[in-house]
């Protein structure tokens, strides 16, 4: 192979692994945990709002198993609405978190300790 053909050729899988790692790393940034952290605190629940959670509308979630679950939640902001996640902590605290750029989904996982982790891309 003439050595410009090689050169385009690494440089070409060099870009394919740079999209590669920058995807992968807007991916896990993109479905950052929601939840503020409190040291020595974990959430124990979390209930899901379509806009505020003074209007009552509290979400189900389009998924449930045993120690996880999932939200389908384009739909919200298409309809030019937002999503607020109310955090419960195991100290009986709250917070209150509003997703104002679109989000599709929100996971929960509970481990074995009953520790909640959201998620949401």
């Amino acid at each position: 192979m003439p050595p410009h053909r090689i050169l385009a050729a690494s440089s070409l899988i060099a870009l394919m692994i740079c999209s590669a790692a920058s995807a992968a790393s807007a991916a896990s940034a993109a479905a950052a945990e929601v939840c503020p952290a409190r040291p020595g605190h974990s959430p124990r629940y979390v209930d899901v709002f379509d806009g505020t959670p003074e209007e009552m509308a509290t979400l189900v979630p389009d998924e449930t198993g045993r120690s996880s679950g999932r939200w389908q939640l384009g739909y919200v902001y298409e309809a030019g609405r937002v999503v607020t996640v109310r955090c419960r902590y195991d100290d009986g605290q709250t917070a209150d978190v509003t997703l104002s750029k679109k989000v599709n989904a929100c996971v929960y996982k509970i481990d074995a300790k009953k520790r909640l982790k959201l998620s949401c891309e």
